[in-house]
């Protein structure tokens, strides 16, 4: 009998007092952290809403753009975002209100659903957080209406990597250079950097692994690729234990489609040249073990 009373008085008041208003009837939620793979991204969410007749869910965005908070220059179309519902998918828009469910009768009941939100058609993000205000509607058999806010944000972690080719240079001594102290012999094979990196970035070089007293080695980078924005151009000494910048540059990713890569590289040559001192410097190879190291600027 009082829920009957009770759901009279709603009943009442709804159609004397028609409106759409934020309550406590009506909550969306995130649960879990977003899914996040190389082309979408995938978040869950749980929507709590009065069900009053035949209630009706509705989504729309607040804004046309995700935005990247670091950097507000980086958007994503917000035709991108997708909401999935029972095996449907609907695309959300900031244009108006998109329906993607219909709940069955039943006058007072508390109701919740899963759904999902999907980004799609993204390649690699630069580094981040993004956000998006979203609006959610329940509309209700009756004309009182309940609106949500739910704030969809997912972070895209610093993301960097080396790839190297003939990463350990090969310098060759013969018997000519042991007790050469003019030139420099330069290494058999230039080592090649290929970075990736979703943010700006410095590349150094680590000479923990030096050790050679007894001959003096040289750096110097020969060729750099277009988003390379600056670089050691002069053929630098290396001292053991110690770090040097070889240069910096700009995101490895062209825009927010799938396929954005632009490739980054850099190729150095290694040269030894003896020491001006009377030591017998014996013939062969030399081999050092140099570190690289990538982060972010």
């Amino acid at each position: 009998m009082k829920n009957f009373i009770l759901t009279l008085i709603i009943l009442i008041f709804a159609i004397i007092c028609p409106s759409v208003y934020a309550s406590p009837h009506f909550r969306a939620e995130i649960t879990g952290f977003p899914i996040i793979t190389e082309n979408s991204i995938t978040a869950n969410v749980n929507l709590t809403y009065m069900q009053m007749g035949f209630s009706r869910l509705f989504v729309m965005a607040s804004d046309n753009y995700i935005i990247n908070n670091e950097s507000p220059d980086v958007k994503i179309p917000i035709t991108n975002l997708y909401v999935l519902c029972d095996g449907e998918q609907y695309q959300i828009s900031n244009n108006g209100w998109q329906n993607f469910f219909i709940d069955t009768f039943d006058i007072t009941a508390s109701s919740q659903k899963n759904i999902n939100l999907k980004l799609e058609n993204i390649g690699e993000l630069p580094a981040g957080t993004y956000t998006i205000p979203l609006k959610f509607l329940d509309k209700t058999g009756l004309t009182l209406d309940y609106e949500c806010e739910l704030l969809f944000s997912f972070i895209i972690e610093d993301k960097h990597s080396i790839v190297s080719y003939n990463a350990n240079p090969v310098i060759v001594l013969s018997e000519d250079d042991i007790f050469n102290k003019q030139s420099f012999i330069k290494n058999q094979n230039d080592v090649r950097l290929n970075i990736t990196s979703n943010t700006n970035w410095k590349l150094w070089l680590s000479t923990s692994a030096l050790d050679d007293e007894n001959c003096e080695y040289y750096f110097r980078l020969k060729n750099v690729s277009d988003n390379v924005l600056s670089y050691e151009q002069n053929n630098t000494k290396l001292l053991p234990n110690q770090r040097y910048l070889l240069a910096s540059g700009k995101p490895t990713l062209e825009g927010i489609d799938a396929g954005n890569k632009i490739p980054a590289y850099i190729t150095l040559e290694y040269s030894f040249k003896n020491t001006d001192s009377d030591n017998y410097i014996k013939e062969g190879v030399r081999q050092n073990l140099f570190t690289y190291i990538l982060e972010r600027e």
